[in-house]
């Protein structure tokens, strides 16, 4: 056995305790860049059931995150300079960014104010996860933002489509007995979105991509010169719709999107490794009490920080595809300055496990590939 250090030796910082591993570990230990997610929904303030500000500090520093970019979904929303100006920047060594809302109260309505918003720290504008129903408002929020070079976050879907299913709408949903929610709906709204893009040149990134025609379109419109990108939760890249198929009906894979086609998991690593999306950890907490129902009536969400290093790397299969899809990516769109570092064995078997203080994650128990041993800032 022998201590490694957790700051590098190349650290000026007086070093905290090491980090304890066999020889063998030691090895394989390498310091990379550490991850930025831009989809965090931890859902606090105002649902504590969900998470805590220590369990979130927890969770990202376990998976080797230092920047986390929160969602204005939370009680009150984000959508007000005044609101924003209070939040904090910093958590236990995971530094905080905030994307406000991109409408009043998130309802799709009313503009929020962008230049005020901007001025007070917000790094994005979002839409919450809830796509926004009038076209008309969409646009006008899209050449606000172009106006003072914000960058604007989008689930693209259908609005009408979105809220219909639980489950990818196949042959497997029908036979489990379960609404199917068609891939369309995506499709329908990744083409509003880059035609929104072209008219108003605003930089939109599009989240929680999950469909093999989503990111041909988006590749096409990147390749058209467009500001635009995308990002795909990484549970997204080991996990699809036959996840389901056990007969189990495991509440945890409620998710929202839901779980795509082998095809469509296929086709988002292929996106990844050619640099066309990022990837997420879209970390939506819930409580127990949330997901202790039958599938359709469980509140869809799950945890994701711990476990998107992993996955992504069990599915690319290289350790600077992960890199650039969980790091440099995501924080070239949000301006993260370089100076975190992640410490991790891209060998290491990993497996998320299921802890009281920590919520439930959707790839719980399944065998994975890398771990984070420890995560420095400075």
């Amino acid at each position: 056995m022998r201590d490694f250090p957790v700051f590098g030796t190349r650290s000026r910082r007086r070093e905290p305790p090491g980090l304890t591993v066999d020889d063998e570990v030691a090895a394989r230990l390498i310091w990379i860049p550490a991850f930025v997610d831009l989809c965090c929904d931890p859902g606090y303030p105002g649902f504590p059931v969900r998470e805590t500000p220590e369990s979130l500090a927890v969770s990202a520093r376990a998976g080797g995150f230092c920047d986390l970019v929160l969602s204005p979904r939370v009680d009150p929303v984000v959508d007000t300079p005044e609101h924003l100006s209070r939040l904090g920047g910093a958590l236990n060594g995971v530094r905080l960014h905030y994307a406000a809302a991109l409408t009043v109260g998130l309802r799709g309505e009313e503009l929020t104010e962008t230049g005020l918003l901007r001025r007070a720290g917000a790094v994005v504008l979002s839409d919450g996860g809830g796509p926004v129903a009038d076209t008309v408002v969409l646009r006008n929020a899209l050449e606000y933002a172009s106006g003072f070079g914000v960058p604007v976050l989008i689930r693209p879907a259908d609005p009408a489509l979105d809220t219909v299913g639980v489950v990818h709408d196949s042959l497997l949903a029908t036979r489990l007995g379960l609404r199917g929610n068609h891939a369309a709906s995506e499709e329908i709204g990744v083409g509003r979105a880059i035609a929104l893009c072209r008219a108003t040149g605003a930089t939109v990134h599009l989240t929680h991509l999950g469909s093999a025609r989503g990111v041909l379109l988006l590749a096409a419109a990147r390749a058209e010169g467009l500001p635009i990108s995308g990002s795909t939760p990484a549970r997204n890249l080991v996990l699809d719709e036959r996840a389901l198929d056990d007969g189990r009906y495991d509440s945890r894979l409620r998710l929202h999107p839901p779980l795509r086609s082998r095809e469509d998991r296929h086709a988002l690593i292929e996106a990844v490794r050619a640099g066309t999306i990022w990837v997420a950890a879209d970390h939506q907490p819930r409580a127990p009490e949330e997901k202790d129902h039958e599938f359709e009536r469980a509140v869809p969400g799950s945890a994701g920080l711990r476990s998107a290093f992993a996955a992504t790397l069990s599915a690319l299969g290289d350790l600077s595809s992960t890199v650039q899809a969980l790091s440099s990516g995501p924080g070239s769109l949000v301006g993260v300055a370089p100076g975190a570092l992640a410490l991790v064995d891209p060998e290491g078997a990993f497996e998320v496990r299921a802890e009281r203080s920590l919520p439930p994650d959707a790839l719980q128990g399944r065998p994975l590939r890398g771990v984070v041993h420890a995560v420095a800032v400075g």
